[in-house]
């Protein structure tokens, strides 16, 4: 293995650790706050999900996905099922409240406290799963285009 794949290796893994360590602060005052969450999965996948996929729109050009064409093909092609599970685990969340009350997550708590808590959870459940959403999205079109471009490069 030549030196600068090892350096993209170990850059992907850093950049995956980054997301998964963000994942988890995000989660973290959820946790602490005895919070009974039933979308921890949604959650931190949308989360993980943003950030991976946005990182991708900006670093096409100098990521290992840079002459791997084929898997460029494959990831927007799983774009499709991901936008989909995050809007499902979203529109999940929001008729899980509907239901239930939008204090059912935070009854325990004082009233206070409950309000920031509630506050907290809308906010960053839904901040995250439209980040994600969006990148899925956008995702695919900034491959085709990085395709083009490159396409017409060597044609010239």
């Amino acid at each position: 293995m030549n030196p600068q794949s090892s350096r993209q290796i170990i850059l992907e893994l850093a950049w995956w650790a980054f997301a998964l360590i963000l994942a988890t602060l995000v989660l973290l005052p959820i946790y602490s706050a005895g919070i009974d969450f039933p979308f921890y999965v949604y959650n931190a996948a949308a989360v993980v999900v943003a950030i991976t996929i946005t990182r991708y729109i900006f670093t096409l050009h100098l990521n290992w996905l840079r002459d791997r064409f084929i898997l460029q093909g494959v990831l927007c092609f799983l774009m499709i099922p991901t936008v989909f599970l995050i809007g499902q685990g979203l529109n999940e969340y929001i008729t899980y409240l509907d239901n239930n009350g939008p204090d059912v997550l935070i009854r325990h708590l004082e009233l206070e406290d409950g309000r920031r808590m509630r506050s907290y959870l809308n906010s960053e459940f839904f901040f995250f799963s439209i980040w994600a959403v969006i990148a899925g999205v956008i995702l695919p079109f900034r491959v085709i285009y990085r395709v083009w471009t490159r396409y017409k490069a060597v044609r010239n």
